[in-house]
């Protein structure tokens, strides 16, 4: 890895697997230590939905935000429903 963006990969990828990670443990840190005391049927919901959903989706999203092909769309994608494009667009 010669590059600076070489260099940059792993640090992205790596940064953005510690985030899912500290999500996961965030939800079992309010699960299993907090005591029951603090938990409310409604905020338990919550971080099951977490706990079980949303950690294992954003893997594959992930991975998938290294594809040059689908970071273009997005980057089409919020350019085009940005407000400073809306405003150039409207004048």
């Amino acid at each position: 890895m010669r590059s600076a963006e070489g260099h940059k990969k792993p640090f992205t990828t790596c940064s953005s697997h510690l985030t899912v990670v500290s999500i996961f443990c965030g939800a079992a840190f309010y699960t299993y230590v907090l005591p029951l005391s603090f938990h409310t049927p409604e905020q338990d919901k919550v971080v099951s939905t977490f706990y079980t959903i949303v950690t294992p989706m954003l893997n594959p999203l992930i991975y998938s935000l290294r594809n040059k092909d689908i970071m273009g769309a997005l980057k089409k994608l919020f350019a085009h429903c940005s407000p400073a494009q809306k405003a150039s667009s409207e004048a």
